[in-house]
């Protein structure tokens, strides 16, 4: 179905028919498609076209798109589920909330626990030149709705959520490109043009960003939508399906050091667990793999190490193959890899992970449930102080609440008795404005994992970054302590916005604007549209009020109407209004020592011989 049927309706339209029937009217890929699943690479618009078709036929399934890409393409979400679950979804989403509250009992999760079924979430493709994933998308999608009698029972204990494609751009550029060069029939060449994507590939997306790094950053508009939708899940478990060298096996859980240490041994525990059912699977199958090499768990932008910071059990999968894979090659032992035999791979450990966690379905929600009670353990809470530039404090806590990260403000200045972070001055007055990020809050690991000065790393080499503390990032200064510190503090619930508020007053003379982080792009849109502003060379008094060099004069006698320039850049809320220019200290602001900004011509250079990611 296209949506959920809500309410008793859904109950009396529940199917009385054999699973068997139902299967019958399940339409297999190759009718939808015109092909088997490996004989040909499907694009966005045939994966939609196959899902649809599901949906249309099959109560088990439903269909939703949660956003578009920035090419326009829809980022899909595939919801299968038993009939009774889909009209219950708001209920069974709304307990699976009361597991993630650290003030649920340890009885309130067991009795949930008992009736609630597990919510895996599948995300495929987020490199889209990892080709087979959502050829595996289809394959899966197809096996639940037919009722294939390897999965039977899962679904009586498991809602699976879908995201069969995660970075459509990059899917349609390399399938577009091997489909416009390759040959008609397989070949196992290792010099086929088809094997040679052109410069970017389809790894990232349209702003050839790497998504599979943007899951704490959400940079990108695929990231901010995904997450949004996935916190409305808060699945038990994840899994990232990848793929790496043609030739390579399969890379499956536990994962390799290092392993933050923010990780409690539930996660850790429960990826052996996973690990060991994958590989029951791949062995009754005669498969290759390998666990425990190659993929850490260390940084937190990952398709696996996100989601475990929030609760759920969040794994890598790896097979063999990627771009260069193309539908057929012949690795170096002289065995031939085909496209369906990838696909084959993830199928197969998609299928053992739903197994998995039908078995253990009870206990995984429970020490779910555990995760976010004992969620502050170790940790201690964040205090973060606005600065000369409060700006930059904004964009942090803009960030910490699209994570759903619960942030606090305080009312008034108030004496506390908090530890610095290393390189800031310990303090005892803390001014109003400053913000606290409690370690317990159901994602506190998730803030904790942001915010905290140093994660301790466990070995010398890591698979990414190992430094990204985000009040040294963001230039805002922070400070910590364990327990209650005193104040009065007030829920945030929105990032402040400083800019596209109206001007406060008429500036006679002109307008004056500090330097700040979050001044650029209003700048930027100002002088685009043929503004001129003046940069002041020195520190200068005016008014009453203290400038430090760089800041900004917007004169009126140098821009035709400028209060409606000003406010149409957005910079109204941000700049102080001024009714003369003759200073107090320092230079007057018709001084020499000023310099017209200019737009900057910026050449970014691509193409063959940089890395699309980094240029």
């Amino acid at each position: 179905m296209l949506r959920p049927i809500g309410g008793l309706l859904a109950l009396l339209l529940l199917p009385v028919f054999p699973l068997g029937v139902e299967a019958q009217s399940v339409p297999t890929p190759a009718e939808v498609l015109g092909y088997e699943i490996g004989e040909h690479f499907t694009d966005m618009r045939g994966i939609e076209r196959y899902m649809r078709a599901l949906a249309e036929a099959s109560e088990l399934v439903t269909l939703d798109d949660y956003g578009l890409t920035y090419q326009r393409r829809p980022l899909l979400q595939v919801v299968i589920a038993r009939p009774d679950y889909q009209a219950d979804l708001e209920g069974i989403l709304a307990r699976n909330r009361e597991l993630t509250d650290p003030s649920t009992t340890a009885e309130r999760a067991a009795e949930i626990a008992r009736t609630n079924p597990a919510v895996v979430y599948f995300t495929y493709g987020v490199h889209g030149n990892e080709s087979s994933s959502p050829e595996a998308a289809i394959w899966t999608a197809w096996d639940l709705a037919s009722g294939d009698a390897a999965l039977a029972g899962v679904l009586d204990s498991v809602i699976v959520v879908m995201d069969p494609s995660a970075n459509p751009d990059g899917r349609d550029r390399y399938v577009n490109f091997y489909t416009s060069t390759a040959q008609s029939r397989n070949n196992t060449n290792l010099e086929l043009r088809e094997r040679r994507e052109p410069w970017p590939g389809g790894r990232s997306n349209h702003y050839l960003f790497d998504l599979n790094r943007d899951w704490a950053w959400l940079t990108q508009i695929e990231s901010r939508q995904r997450s949004e939708r996935w916190m409305q899940w808060n699945p038990q478990v994840h899994v990232d399906f990848h793929e790496m060298g043609y030739r390579s096996s399969y890379f499956f859980f536990p994962a390799a050091t290092p392993i933050n240490t923010i990780f409690p041994d539930h996660i850790l525990e429960w990826g052996e667990r996973f690990g060991a059912g994958n590989a029951r699977a791949m062995d009754a199958e005669g498969l290759l793999y390998y666990t425990g090499q190659n993929f850490d768990l260390f940084y937190p932008g990952y398709g696996d190490s996100w989601p475990s910071l929030v609760g759920a059990i969040g794994m890598t999968y790896e097979q063999g193959g990627g771009g260069f894979g193309g539908r057929q090659v012949e690795r170096p032992d002289g065995t031939v890899l085909t496209l369906r035999d990838r696909a084959f791979g993830h199928r197969t450990t998609g299928h053992a992970t739903l197994i998995t966690t039908m078995e253990g379905k009870s206990e995984l929600l429970e020490g779910f449930a555990a995760f976010h009670r004992d969620i502050d353990e170790g940790l201690d809470d964040w205090y973060l102080v606005p600065g000369d530039d409060p700006a930059r404090l904004d964009a942090l806590v803009a960030l910490l609440l699209r994570h759903g990260i619960e942030v606090e403000e305080l009312v008034s200045e108030s004496e506390l008795s908090l530890a610095a972070y290393p390189g800031y001055e310990a303090r005892s007055a803390f001014p109003a404005g400053t913000h606290r990020v409690r370690a317990r809050q159901s994602r506190g690991r998730l803030a904790g994992a942001l915010l905290r000065p140093d994660n301790p790393l466990d070995g010398t080499s890591s698979y990414d970054i190992t430094a990204w503390a985000l009040p040294y990032a963001y230039g805002v200064e922070a400070h910590y302590a364990s327990g209650a510190s005193g104040g009065e503090w007030r829920s945030v619930t929105s990032p402040r916005e400083r800019m596209g508020a109206p001007i406060p007053s008429t500036g006679r003379y002109g307008y004056l604007l500090p330097p700040s982080f979050g001044n650029t792009r209003g700048l930027v849109h100002f002088l685009e549209e043929g503004g001129r502003a003046y940069a002041m060379a020195d520190t200068f008094s005016l008014e009453g009020t203290h400038y430090p060099r760089g800041t900004l004069f917007f004169p009126q006698g140098r821009n035709d109407e400028l209060d409606r320039r000003i406010t149409e850049a957005g910079l109204g809320g941000l700049v102080t209004p001024i009714a003369t220019g003759y200073s107090t200290t320092g230079p007057d602001l018709g001084t020499n020592d000023q310099a017209a900004i200019r737009l900057p011509r910026v050449a970014l250079m691509g193409g063959e011989g940089t890395a699309s990611t980094s240029f």
